[in-house]
């Protein structure tokens, strides 16, 4: 089998971005106002943008599945405290385990053998992909199983972000606009 890779879903990648921005981009406006330095703002300005850099790091993580077991991985130039790697063999994995989460929903574990548990990545692109080949390779039942967070959440999520990132253009221009009248 070749290695089969499965990405965080692109909804997801641009909600959350969205809303990273969407909550940020107050800050430089407010600074400005506030008549801060060049040297305060371009040092917030890379605050913020190594920030996204952390966002996007996160938002990268990939599901990869080989005839030896999955694993998540990350691209080289993500730093290491922003990795949450795992590999699991699919010789290992001898259950999947539901856990309630404290909102309600429920989340499941493959738990190996050995009793470690790795979280089951819910939010790739072809989910139901991503169980068809747990369930051939690892020989379980896995009826029933649904993502977490729908998808419609995901795209209210980024609906909100961006309401969020219009509100910000408009106080931007107001604030803008205010500066030249004084």
């Amino acid at each position: 089998m070749p290695t089969m890779t499965f990405p965080i879903s692109p909804l997801i990648r641009c909600a959350v971005q969205a809303l990273y921005w969407g909550l940020v981009l107050p800050l430089p406006i407010l600074l400005a106002r506030q008549q801060a330095t060049p040297l305060e703002l371009g040092s917030l300005w890379i605050a913020l943008l190594l920030g996204w850099g952390v966002v996007l790091g996160s938002l990268s993580q990939q599901i990869q599945l080989d005839e030896e077991g999955m694993q998540a991985t990350y691209p080289s130039w993500v730093p290491p405290f922003v990795r949450q790697e795992w590999q699991i063999r699919w010789a290992d994995i001898e259950r999947i385990e539901p856990r309630s989460t404290s909102q309600g929903g429920m989340v499941y574990y493959l738990v190996s053998r050995g009793g470690d548990r790795v979280l089951l990545p819910m939010r790739v692109a072809g989910f139901k992909r991503l169980l068809a080949e747990i369930r051939r390779h690892a020989q379980l039942e896995i009826g029933g199983l649904r993502p977490y967070v729908q998808p419609w959440m995901y795209g209210l999520l980024g609906c909100f972000a961006l309401l969020l990132l219009l509100w910000d253009g408009m106080v931007a221009i107001w604030v803008w606009a205010s500066s030249v009248g004084t």
